[in-house]
């Protein structure tokens, strides 16, 4: 019984210390050095050109997102400048103690994959993930979307 019961009391002291060392897949850098990452190693011939990193707000978010009103703390997207190809990528970073699955599922839900006149992707195409508060969401018709994803996974 007392072998039980010390066995019992390590478990417990080993769970408390897990959930206090906080998440270790959150990924501690701004969002534009995130953004800068997830096209490494994509020679620039396989990228459209590139527009500058767009900060969303409310007045944008519908676009990007597909919905407004989410609870997110910030947010970060590109596209390339001409809008006859199928690529977009956006960050939202949500505030600690949101439901961060929740918010993606909004978007998954809601986003407009052929949001381009004439191209777009299907639905079941789209790429969203998340690593700790941060939602990574690409719609990519070039095919370096899986590149893209895998390099988010492998931020350190």
């Amino acid at each position: 019984m007392k072998k039980v019961l010390k066995l019992l009391i390590v478990v417990l002291l080993s769970l408390g210390l897990a959930a206090c060392s906080g998440d270790s897949d959150n990924i501690d850098l701004p969002l534009s050095e995130i953004m800068d990452k997830l096209y490494e190693g994509i020679p620039e011939e396989d990228l459209p050109m590139m527009a500058e990193y767009v900060t969303v707000n409310s007045d944008n978010e519908y676009w990007y997102l597909g919905t407004a009103g989410l609870q997110f703390e910030e947010a970060l997207a590109v596209e390339p400048m001409i809008g006859s190809i199928a690529h977009s990528v956006v960050l939202v970073k949500v505030a600690d103690g949101t439901d961060v699955q929740e918010v993606e599922n909004q978007i998954k839900d809601n986003i407009d994959t052929r949001k381009w006149v004439c191209v777009g992707i299907e639905k079941d195409q789209l790429i969203i993930t998340h690593r700790g508060n941060i939602i990574l969401v690409v719609i990519d018709d070039l095919g370096v979307g899986n590149t893209i994803k895998e390099n988010f996974e492998n931020i350190k």
